[in-house]
Order: C-alpha cells, then sequence, then structure tokens
C-alpha cells in the first residue's frame, strides 16, 4: 500500500498503549535521537477542545514543507487527536454546520481545509522528505471511531501506511478480567502476559496500579455527590503523581473503576494491600536473595485470592 518508505502514517485503535508504543517505534525507526530537539514537532489537542485542520492546516502545511537543516534526516510532525479524522458524534457542533453546507453545496470550512491538505500530501510532500505521523485513539464507547469513508482517510489510505490496533493489549485483557474479578478470565490471560518481555514486572505494576485506584474510587463513594468535594478530597489526600491518582485519568478509566469498585469492599482491598508489598520482594529480587518464589505463581496466587467472592488474608 502506497509508497515503499511511506512519508504518511496513520497509526489508529482501540488500544491506547500499542498505538502510542508504535508511534515511538516509528518516531525511533525515521528520526536520531540527536537531532528530535530540531526535527520533531508534536501537536496535540488544547483542553478540552478538538484539534481541526481549519484551525491549523496553514502551520502544519509550512512545517511538513521546510526542508531539514539536515541532509538525509527528515523533519516528522506527530498530530494526535486530528478531530477530522473521526466520525461526527451527535451533538457534535461541527454536524449541524456541515449539513447546512451541503445542503447550499458550499463547503464547511473543515470540507475546504481538509481538501486543500490532501492536495498537499498527494501533490507536495513527496517533492520532499519530510514525514506525517497520525495518531488516532479510537473510544466506541464515546461514540469516537475513526471516519473511513472520508477523503482525508481514503487520500491517506491511498498514499501511506495505516496501523491498526483494535485488541487490547494481553495485560490490558488481564487487568479487564481483574476488574470484572473474572477469575477464570484472569487465570487464562496470565500466562501470555508472562509470557512477553517484562511480564513480570508489567502485570505487578498495572495489578497494583487497579489496586490503589480501586481504594480511591471507593473512598471518592463516600463523599457527597459533589464535583468540588471529590475534586478538592482527591487534592488533598491522593498523590499528585500522574498513574497515581485517579482523579487524573480520562473520565472512561475513572468511570470504568469505579463501576468495578462495587465488586469490592474496602476491607478486601485493603488486605490486598500487603500482599502487593510482598510480590515487590518477588517480581524485584534483591541480589541478596537466597530463594526466590515463583513470580508467575505468586502473581497467580494474588489473582485467586483477589478475585475469589472474598478475599483471603494472608498475613503470615
Amino acid at each position: 500500500m502506497g509508497r515503499a518508505n511511506p512519508q504518511v502514517h496513520l497509526i489508529h485503535g482501540t488500544d491506547a498503549v500499542r498505538v502510542h508504543q508504535e508511534r515511538a517505534r516509528l518516531v525511533a525507526e525515521v528520526l536520531p535521537r540527536e537531532h528530535r530537539a530540531e526535527n520533531l514537532t508534536e501537536i496535540e489537542p488544547p483542553a478540552n477542545r478538538v484539534l481541526r485542520l481549519c484551525k491549523i492546516a496553514a502551520d502544519l502545511i509550512a512545517e511538513l514543507a521546510t526542508p531539514s537543516f539536515f541532509r538525509g534526516i527528515p523533519r516528522v510532525v506527530v498530530v494526535e487527536q486530528l478531530g477530522d479524522l473521526f466520525a461526527s458524534r451527535p451533538g457534535d457542533k461541527g454536524t449541524a454546520a456541515r449539513t447546512r453546507a451541503r445542503t447550499s453545496k458550499k463547503k464547511s470550512p473543515d470540507e475546504e481545509a481538509a481538501g486543500a491538505f490532501c492536495r498537499f500530501l498527494e501533490r507536495d510532500l513527496p517533492q520532499g522528505e519530510n514525514i506525517l505521523i497520525l495518531v488516532a485513539i479510537e473510544q466506541p464507547e464515546k461514540r469516537r471511531r475513526l471516519n473511513t469513508s472520508s477523503p482525508l482517510c481514503r487520500t491517506i489510505q491511498s498514499l501511506g501506511r495505516v496501523v491498526t490496533f483494535k485488541q487490547p493489549a494481553p495485560v490490558f485483557q488481564l487487568i479487564d478480567a481483574f476488574l470484572a474479578r473474572d477469575l477464570a478470565s484472569a487465570l487464562r490471560g496470565l500466562p501470555e502476559v508472562l509470557s512477553q518481555d517484562d511480564g513480570v514486572a508489567s502485570a505487578f505494576r498495572m495489578l497494583s496500579r487497579q489496586v490503589r485506584f480501586l481504594i480511591q474510587a471507593k473512598l471518592v463513594e463516600r463523599l457527597d455527590r459533589s464535583t468540588d468535594k471529590t475534586a478538592e478530597f482527591a487534592k488533598t489526600y491522593f498523590p499528585p503523581e500522574k498513574g497515581l491518582n485517579l482523579m487524573f485519568e480520562p473520565d472512561f478509566v475513572v468511570n470504568k473503576t469505579r463501576r468495578a469498585a462495587s465488586r469490592w469492599s474496602l476491607s478486601e482491598l485493603n488486605t490486598l494491600l500487603p500482599r502487593l508489598e510482598r510480590l515487590i520482594k518477588v517480581v524485584y529480587p534483591s541480589i541478596n536473595d537466597v530463594y526466590v518464589p515463583d513470580p508467575g505463581l505468586e502473581l497467580e496466587r494474588f489473582l485467586l485470592d483477589a478475585c475469589a467472592p472474598t478475599v483471603r488474608a494472608r498475613t503470615k
């Protein structure tokens, strides 16, 4: 599909982790680290707003049309979550405007910008060596899917490289089973996770993260429904770092975790904390440890206890 060495790459799907892993791999492949400060441009949507070509097309084209200062080293532009790639959602303010434009046989600003950008990709970009990487995380639960029939997507498909990651990575399938307290699925998925590089540490980190988030969700449940009180409580008592504070996660993660928290009592979740503390020494053994239990077996025992109808406390 497209050129042997395409200049346009679209990486999309529902698996955000693998999408961003592929993005990092591709950037590392096409652009040496020592040139990234000068030759890598990353464009992300502003907070709580949609990134549209009609707003950024001129700057994006100028960036892609600028020759590299280094012979044989391309300029690379990464654009995250470009709204024009997605199908319009019900209630999207741009939908009515586009409908009126079609009715009046006049193109909307979005359509004009997409058309001009497609022409640039087809005619002008191949004259140089610069590379465009588009990253699109789909969220079916929010009706946010790639609009594969749009002129922009069809143009990218015809001249570039499209990579799709639809299925969750094994570790996320394991975590989904854990959140559902589905012991059979969790035990089936664990061996595949452990077979991967860094599988033991990855499973431990993600399980620890989920237990922490579930406890935070249980604490938030006890508050008044006021959003202000929830935010103030989280700011005061939860860690300030992203990845450690549930309230810093995307809304769909927060909602999913809060729903899952109803499957545990707070005392059950608190019982899991000392188990995780002991697991640290198994997952990250000291050079002075004479004997270390099998980490896969210990993780399996953890899942057996955590996903059982009641958590069996093991204090020894």
